[in-house]
């Protein structure tokens, strides 16, 4: 386990949890005697106080001989209990209204096909979406210097990935979005020039968990 999380903004050593007063919201450098605020090396809500042997509901850590160390998020939004017959009714009425007449005369009318198109797309998607919230993962895993970032139903979805040493900086930055008129957070990595961002839909207590665990991930090598 790196000893060491934090790095010094003036010579870039290491800096221990020894070293830190979160209160006071001050960082010693032991390597060049310097002092600086904890929030600019630690741009993660409550780094110092996470625990990464307990993490949030909904998080668990895995290691594999393959893989190595993964971080695994799964949680059942409670959205999912008005989006099901939301879905189904929405849907339902639409779909039978544009294309089961159709079916049951025999008939194809390209006009009302046409028309039914984007109630057909909305259909996927919200569909798509309950699958995530219903079966759906998240996985952030480093192995051989690459950071993956997975989102899954089964084998279905996507994963992105940055190549990441021990100079990587994760924050936590604001969003794009808002939920409820409240702005949002994401998971930010960047390395090289190069930037990952990722995570907003994911609650604050267990993004904060993440960003910190793969921030002592990429520390650790």
């Amino acid at each position: 386990m790196n000893t060491h999380p934090y790095q010094c903004r003036h010579c870039n050593a290491g800096i221990a949890l020894a070293d830190v007063n979160v209160a006071n919201d001050i960082a010693l450098c032991r390597a060049c005697g310097k002092t600086m605020p904890f929030s600019e090396i630690a741009p993660i809500p409550g780094a110092a106080d996470i625990d990464l042997t307990r993490p949030p509901k909904g998080v668990r850590i895995e290691e594999s001989p393959i893989r190595g160390r993964s971080i695994i998020y799964r949680k059942i939004s409670p959205v999912v209990i008005f989006l099901i017959p939301f879905t189904a009714a929405w849907s339902g009425f639409s779909m039978a209204g544009i294309y089961g007449t159709q079916f049951k005369k025999g008939e194809f009318d390209p006009g009302m096909s046409l028309f039914g198109l984007p109630f057909l797309v909305g259909t996927i998607v919200l569909v798509s979406v309950i699958l995530f919230m219903l079966f759906g993962r998240w996985r952030f895993g480093f192995n051989r210097g690459l950071l993956e970032v997975a989102t899954k139903v089964g084998p279905f979805g996507w994963t992105r990935r940055l190549v990441c040493d021990k100079s990587a900086r994760v924050s936590i930055r604001p969003a794009k979005w808002q939920k409820n008129n409240v702005p949002q957070n994401l998971i930010q990595v960047e390395c090289g020039g190069n930037v990952l961002k990722f995570g907003s839909p994911i609650p604050d207590e267990s993004k904060n968990f993440i960003a910190e665990a793969i921030r002592r991930m990429l520390a650790d090598g």
